[in-house]
């Protein structure tokens, strides 16, 4: 397999400085949503699902509040096309108006599975990926449904020859299609990262199977997206022996990237200096390449860790990294580049949850 493999450590880049950085007023169990920039937040309070917008200058309005008819829990959120709002979690899908008014709903019947992922594609249609059992102990299949604007069901499937260990997102690409993420157990441990892209039919169009490092035992993928160029990103972290203790695995953070045909083309994974580390979120920036934000020096506790930004090229190479540190728990949970090369992120301090703003990166003297 082509790509190649980097770490990430500091280069040529001043890191961007902070803007601001403020209380944010979110539940657990809400989700985020990408915008142009801007971010979308959505949750459930009591009988109704409320969705809050974040522009780019950092302002914070209701959108919407609407009945969560049949919905458990929200797993994610997007607006659609038609300024309506599209919802699934659990059992359950549920389409609404702009006005909120629900126009279609669907209910997942297959037992011990639910929801992972839904979106809309360019051409107006719906897909949605299903996390059901798989035909070995303890596996999960990927089942995924096309459904027409109106909620009808088009196609499903199965994806034959994976045995998931989880599946992460659906995400719609500009060709119309859609790739899902997720990850596996190879050799009864080794831990891959899978990428599967659909055309807008809902065909198979590519599948690959991606060792994040040699020793890589545990993965999971905790964003994907697509870049400008119309590859795909994805980040996480994967587990791994510890040289210095034989009980406690290390954790790492990564980025990869794979072309139009699913091709590794890098993959770059955290320098030990910041385990334990994890990536919560990547996306393309406005310069071409990407920014990913996570947590970095983790305790064996769980009780202490730095809010960490990474700036990547195109090609994968660290372009800056910046840690925020202020309170005992940090972690980076979401970003959101603006057209202006500056960027929102969201993150926790401590369990509470922070709205920041950093400049734009800029070269050092």
């Amino acid at each position: 397999m082509a790509g190649s493999s980097v770490f990430a450590e500091p280069s040529a880049l001043k890191p961007p400085e902070m803007l601001s950085y403020t209380d944010l007023d979110v539940s657990a169990g809400e989700v985020f949503e990408h915008g142009m920039n801007q971010i979308s937040y959505a949750g459930i309070q009591g009988d109704q699902v409320v969705v809050h917008s974040i522009g780019a200058y950092g302002q914070i309005k209701e959108e919407i509040s609407f009945p969560k008819q049949e919905l458990e829990y929200i797993a994610e959120f997007h607006h659609a096309q038609d300024k309506g709002y599209i919802a699934g979690g659990g059992s359950q899908i549920l389409k609404v108006s702009e006005k909120g008014q629900k126009e279609w709903g669907y209910a997942l019947q297959k037992a011990d599975s639910y929801i992972a992922s839904v979106d809309q594609l360019k051409n107006g249609k719906y897909a949605a990926a299903m996390d059901v059992p798989g035909s070995t102990s303890n596996s999960r299949l990927l089942h995924w449904i096309l459904f027409s604007e109106a909620g009808k069901v088009l196609h499903e499937g199965d994806l034959e020859g994976v045995a998931f260990d989880r599946i992460h997102s659906l995400q719609h690409t500009s060709d119309g299609g859609f790739v899902v993420s997720g990850s596996e157990y190879q050799d009864g441990e080794k831990g891959h990262v899978v990428l599967a892209k659909f055309t807008p039919s809902g065909q198979v169009k590519w599948k690959q199977s991606i060792a994040v490092a040699d020793d890589s035992q545990n993965v999971d993928v905790l964003s994907i997206a697509e870049a400008n160029d119309g590859s795909i990103v994805a980040a996480g972290y994967y587990n791994h022996p510890n040289p210095n203790d034989p009980i406690r695995y290390l954790t790492t953070g990564y980025a990869l990237s794979v072309d139009h045909s699913g091709m590794l083309q890098w993959t770059s994974v955290l320098d030990s200096t910041f385990d334990r580390s994890m990536a919560n979120d990547i996306q393309p920036a406005s310069d071409g390449g990407f920014i990913a934000t996570g947590k970095v020096n983790e305790d064996w506790h769980g009780t202490v860790s730095r809010q960490w930004v990474w700036g990547i090229s195109p090609d994968g190479v660290t372009n800056w990294s910046k840690v925020i540190n202020r309170a005992n728990y940090n972690a980076g949970e979401f970003v959101q580049p603006l057209q202006n090369g500056q960027t929102l992120l969201i993150g926790t301090a401590d369990g509470s949850y922070k709205l920041m703003k950093l400049d734009a990166a800029g070269r050092q003297n």
